[in-house]
């Protein structure tokens, strides 16, 4: 057979192919199956592809050996598979296939709900014998369920639920060619084999894997048991799920009785919650500076029984109730006043909505002790080995005795942790230096019987020793060791980002042996081309740190932040695109990250916020900012084809901006739509800069950010439209443009005040007002030098009490690159760099090496929308303006700086580097000391 043919016979995609799974279903939340196929080879094979698909994730096995990890996000209607080249694992003899394959099934900001499912094809072409199939529905996989996998809480309201892996229902081996133990069954064809559309192959590279060291062992502690924490955890799966509304309620309460044998007052630790005492609530608690989501209570007690009860609404779709009281006061916890019950708690069963509100939501609180709630078919036991499975909770809450010994990163592998020496068990804490997204992997030997958590922070609390942890966002994972085997090898089954990670093993039954903690890292494997050095030492170390933040948030897309959320927002993608341009010069992550752009519209045709994504997550000059996506990326790869491909959905996207412009003669933006019309969409309407001072931009009614970011998105359109052969769209386009651009000059220039208003009411002038008229092209030359003079009186200090944030700042970092962008086109440098150095430069003060979304550094500490200095660093004070389409050989060299005096660097182009040295000399003349192009380019110097 000719080599083509062959090729062809294990690339195409047969009709044959079939998606499999445990059941004919596939539905339910975060489910877990694992496929096998078992070969038997005579030699090891030229090739062998395999293409495979799974909704949602999959981890592959050939022999043993992980080979990679998938797919990328995607719509279900448009789904990518992935080919991996086998021949290098296989062997001669036994080989086994395994997949293991994550369905999420739940609200998530990386997912969509779809159905659990795998596809496979492709073949292995063998030297001296017949091809071997490899297609699910016709080659013989097997299937099996993975009970392991205990339901868990989600990390966040954004990320899929956590891992709680229980290696005593495991059967370890099901992966490896010897093993037989895992009770497999021929896979299940699904019944609905339609609800994916047609495949496509992967676009972009498999992430880098490339293995993480951390940067310092903070700590090696044991756990010292000072108080006695009492807790549980109930399922409550339909909270925070759109999916599935109202199936069942939030409400949960619980019950029990604390015996004293005197009357005493002792420190009661809480979670969020209205608890009440011998009939009598409690007061506010104060917050533990050292415990995260953990009140502090003072609680008299009476001497012998006292009647607690605690009511709440589950937070996420999980209950935690974690209650501590002090170790060796003699309290007692039972809920039958019998301390030989092994009953710890009674609790209310998970109610639907209906039964809640008919039954209970009138029923006054605190219940009596007698109250057996018969109504609500009673009340459940908790017994005490019922601990609740929060590891955030619980190394939250976690005491430690004093250290003994103290390691180095390298030191860990191999560590042993003798029984002796940390009998309640042990906390490692690792700093990474900054923030990483990893995909860890815990090899403890001698773990049987013994709990390990992995928990995840940017942020360590108060003492140094615990990590910040928030109801509403923290990352934690945990594994039970089973006795009968000798090691605890636990991948954790999605990507962490975090700057600390703990590592905490408690209950050990013998001496435990950490034989790896493996982190590689889950970034897109983009590698740094671009390079800049320039006279001012802290513009550099500005530029680092972009570069530093921007390595990290390329993932198989372009994520706001990869800890609390790892979701694709478009403004984020927008801006992310320009720091990618001066460092890494890759263009296909933002071609995929624009193809989910253009299959995002909801039902009013908008672009969704952040995709993959269902519901009207929404943002409405979000929607328009992808106008100016699609346009910069067509700007630099003449990639004419996406454009047309998504032509009726940017059109759709902008149809219902015009049907706003619509209500007013004018054309102009109403920012309060949503409140006038009615609508609650989960993101709102309008946001603008949202983390700049109360009463410095008045964002209500017509809004001059909002009515420019429309005409700016017309712009981008009308460019496009005509690039694609759309004369009828552009003409149209541009009538509009006309007309906006005419009414905002007219209604919200201020003459008095020389500059841009906000709104027709002229009551605030944000520098965001003038610098986006000037980003839409509406300031004539005449308002051109009042403006600039309102500007830099504005922005003679970003921080309004001058020297720092507390009292608020007129811009905030992540709406940063709008405002550089209008400076820069206003000429207004020396006030761009200033505004970096100031605020930028206050980050570095702060330790920081990696930008933060906001200037509450309590959130997030690595958001690459914030990174925006080491663009504008790159185009602006080195002078690099990169070819476009309509002159792909120019590069433009224009220096705009006010307080650099020399520079050098590079910048990545498709055809190669763009290298640049130059200096000024003492009149303050830039010279050229070095330029080299690509082949064929040639700079023009302005």
């Amino acid at each position: 057979m000719e080599q083509q043919e062959k090729i062809a016979l294990l690339t195409d995609k047969p009709d044959k192919v079939r998606a499999i799974w445990t059941d004919p279903e596939g539905q339910g939340r975060n489910l877990f199956a694992r496929f096998k196929l078992t070969l038997k080879l005579d030699a090891r094979p030229e090739e062998a592809l395999l293409h495979l698909f799974a909704d949602t994730s999959y981890q592959l096995y050939v022999n043993g050996n992980d080979i990679g990890s998938g797919p990328v996000r995607f719509d279900p209607r448009y789904p990518l598979y992935d080919t991996h080249e086998l021949s290098q694992h296989l062997k001669p003899g036994r080989n086994v296939i395994a997949v293991q394959v994550n369905y999420v099934g739940h609200k998530s900001f990386i997912t969509m709900l779809s159905q659990a499912g795998f596809m496979a094809w492709g073949g292995i072409a063998q030297r001296n014998g017949p091809r071997i199939d490899l297609a699910t529905g016709t080659a013989p996989w097997l299937a099996s369920e993975a009970p392991a996998y205990r339901y868990a809480a989600k990390a966040s309201l954004f990320l899929k639920a956590a891992d709680l892996y229980d290696q005593r229902l495991d059967h370890t081996d099901w992966h490896i060619a010897e093993g037989g133990d895992t009770p497999w069954k021929p896979a299940v064809e699904l019944g609905n084999q339609e609800v994916w559309g047609a495949l496509k192959p992967r676009s972009i590279p498999y992430m880098s894997g490339t293995l993480l060291q951390p940067e310092r062992v903070l700590h090696v502690l044991p756990l010292a048991q000072r108080e006695e924490v009492y807790s549980f955890s109930v399922p409550m799966p339909h909270v925070n799920e759109i999916h599935e509304p109202d199936q069942n309620s939030r409400f949960y309460a619980c019950t029990t009785w604390i015996y004293t044998p005197e009357a005493c007052t002792v420190t009661m630790g809480l979670y969020y919650q209205h608890t009440w005492v011998n009939g009598k609530p409690l007061e506010a608690g104060v917050p533990s500076q050292v415990h995260s989501m953990r009140l502090n209570h003072r609680v008299q007690l009476h001497e012998g029984w006292n009647y607690y009860m605690a009511a709440g609404e589950a937070l996420q779709d999980m209950v935690h109730h974690y209650l501590a009281l002090p170790k060796g006061a003699g309290l007692l916890v039972s809920a039958e006043r019998d301390s030989g019950c092994g009953t710890h708690f009674r609790r209310t069963p998970v109610l639907a909505h209906e039964v809640y509100d008919r039954l209970l939501r009138s029923k006054l609180l605190p219940y009596s002790p007698e109250d057996n709630l018969e109504e609500i078919g009673g009340w459940i036991p908790v017994f005490a080995d019922e601990q609740g499975t929060s590891p955030q909770m619980g190394t939250g809450w976690d005491c430690y005795g004093e250290p003994w010994e103290q390691l180095t990163p390298n030191e860990l592998e191999g560590h042993t942790f003798h029984q002796e020496d940390y009998p309640e068990g042990f906390s490692v804490l690792i700093d990474l230096g900054m923030t990483r997204l990893t995909r860890p992997r815990l090899l403890l030997e001698g773990a049987g019987g013994a709990v390990a958590d992995l928990t995840y922070s940017e942020h360590l609390n108060a003492d140094q020793q615990h990590l910040r942890h928030y109801h509403w966002y923290g990352l934690g994972d945990r594994a039970i060791g089973a006795d009968h085997q000798a090691l605890l090898d636990w991948r954790i089954t999605q990507p962490r980002g975090f700057r600390y990670l703990q590592l905490t093993v408690r209950k050990p039954q013998r001496d435990i042996i950490l034989r790896g903690l493996e982190l590689r890292s889950a970034s897109y494997p983009a590698e740094q081309k671009g390079r800049f050095h320039c006279s001012d030492p802290l513009l550099n170390e500005i530029w680092a740190m972009g570069a530093r933040t921007q390595a990290v948030n390329m993932e198989d897309g372009y994520t706001d932040c990869v800890t609390r959320e790892r979701g694709q927002y478009i403004r984020d993608t927008n801006i992310q695109y320009h720091n990618n341009l001066v460092l890494f010069g890759d263009h296909a992550l933002m071609r995929r990250c624009l193809e989910l752009v253009g299959q995002s519209p909801d039902t009013t045709g908008k672009f969704r916020a952040v995709y993959p994504n269902t519901g009207d997550y929404t943002i409405s000059d979000f929607a328009l900012n992808a106008l100016e996506g699609f346009g910069v990326y067509y700007e630099q790869t003449g990639d004419r084809e996406l454009i047309e491909q998504y032509w009726e959905a940017i059109t759709r996207n902008l149809s219902w901006f015009h049907e706003l412009a619509d209500e007013r003669d004018d054309l102009l933006l109403d920012s309060e739509w949503d409140v006038k019309r009615g609508v609650k969409a989960h993101y709102g309407g309008f946001h603008g800069d949202l983390a700049i001072t109360d009463g410095y931009m008045d964002s209500t009614g017509v809004h001059c950010v909002f009515s420019c970011t429309y005409l700016i998105a017309l712009r981008w359109a009308a460019r496009l439209a005509g690039v694609i052969g759309r004369e009828q769209d552009q003409a149209e386009l541009e009538r509009r443009m006309n007309i906006l651009e005419s009414s905002i000059r007219r209604v919200l220039w201020d003459e008095d005040k020389g500059c841009y208003s906000d709104n027709p009411t002229r009551s605030t002038h944000s520098v965001h007002a003038s610098l986006f008229a000037a980003r839409a092209g509406v300031m004539t030359e005449e308002q051109r030098p009042r403006v600039m003079r309102h500007v830099k009186e504005d922005l003679r200090s970003l921080f309004v009490n001058g020297y720092g944030p507390e009292q608020g700042v007129y811009v905030s970092p992540s709406f940063s690159f709008y405002i550089f962008e209008g400076l820069y086109l206003l000429g207004l440098a020396d006030v761009a760099e200033h505004m970096m150095r100031q605020g930028w430069g206050w980050f570095l003060q702060q330790g920081l090496r990696q930008t933060p979304e906001y200037y509450d550094l309590s959130l997030s500490l690595c958001h690459a929308w914030s990174a925006c200095p080491t663009y504008f660093l790159s185009k602006h004070v080195l002078g690099v303006h990169l070819p476009t389409v309509n002159e792909p050989d120019e590069v433009i060299l224009h220096v705009d700086t006010s307080g650099v005096s020399s520079a050098e660097g590079t910048v990545p182009h498709a055809r190669g580097l763009i290298e640049v040295k130059w200096h000024k000399d003492e009149n303050g003349d830039i010279h050229y000391d070095e330029i080299r192009l690509p082949e064929g380019m040639r700079a023009i110097i302005r």
